[in-house]
């Protein structure tokens, strides 16, 4: 597992609403699952919610998509 402590990664527990929730995000089975998506589509995870959901318990929220 990596350091996390230097990622600038926020990390909460709780629910997570989708339909309040205005910034592009997925659910996934770990964090790494999220840094993986955030790798393979060129973005970053900026925060990391675990739900303790049974099938993906995790929420990775990206940055927002700027275009030039």
């Amino acid at each position: 597992m990596t350091d996390s402590s230097n990622d600038n990664i926020k990390r909460s527990k709780g629910n997570f609403d989708p339909t309040t929730e205005t910034r592009d995000w997925s659910a996934a089975v770990s964090e790494e699952y999220c840094k993986r998506i955030a790798k393979n589509t060129n973005r970053r995870v900026v925060e990391v919610i675990d739900t303790e959901d049974e099938l993906l318990p995790v929420i990775c929220i990206f940055e927002d998509i700027t275009y030039d």
